[in-house]
């Protein structure tokens, strides 16, 4: 096993620990839940934007922690736990559907499934209605980063590509930050 697989099983295992912490001790997830999901993001971030790859185990450490939130915010129980993973499927889902179609219409990948994966995570977060504005938030500093690009003189093509995650990480904690998601801080 590689050194980076090591700290990325590390880092899962921490945000698991993390989650539970915040879920079992509602207290401790004032100041824990911030910077946990703080760093999580900006694993994410990082990571997709050097090499346009989200890790499993930021992917992991996401969702535990914004499950964690979750249950802290509105309670521990079967019922919350079970909205909070139908919330996740349901944004990984129509982010994998978006997926689908794109690479059946182009015939290649537009979204890494990490990008999937990471939308499940953020669904957890802040449910349907935050991770639309997420999106929204993703798409329109994209949209930024391709003008200014243009702006500049470079190349505009299929090479020109953007790191999603890189994008839609922050947004989704900016979501949650400002209490615009399911769960508000």
């Amino acid at each position: 096993m590689s050194r980076e697989a090591y700290l990325e099983a590390g880092g899962a295992a921490a945000a698991l620990g993390a989650g539970a912490l915040i879920a079992l001790k509602p207290s401790s997830g004032a100041i824990l839940a911030p910077l946990a999901l703080a760093f999580a993001v900006g694993w994410i971030a990082w990571r997709d934007a050097r090499e346009f790859i989200i890790p499993d185990g930021a992917a992991v450490a996401l969702a535990a922690l914004a499950l964690g939130t979750r249950l802290a915010a509105e309670g521990l129980g079967w019922s919350v736990a079970l909205v909070a993973i139908g919330d996740g499927l349901a944004c990984g889902g129509a982010l994998w559907a978006i997926r689908e179609v794109y690479y059946r219409l182009r015939g290649h990948d537009g979204l890494g499934f990490g990008d999937v994966k990471l939308a499940a995570g953020a669904g957890i977060l802040v449910g349907p209605t935050g991770f639309a504005v997420a999106v929204l938030a993703a798409s329109l500093a994209g949209l930024a980063i391709v003008a200014l690009r243009a702006g500049t003189g470079s190349r505009l093509d299929g090479a020109s590509r953007i790191p999603l995650g890189a994008l839609l990480a922050p947004s989704t904690l900016g979501v949650w930050a400002l209490g615009l998601g399911a769960v508000p801080i």
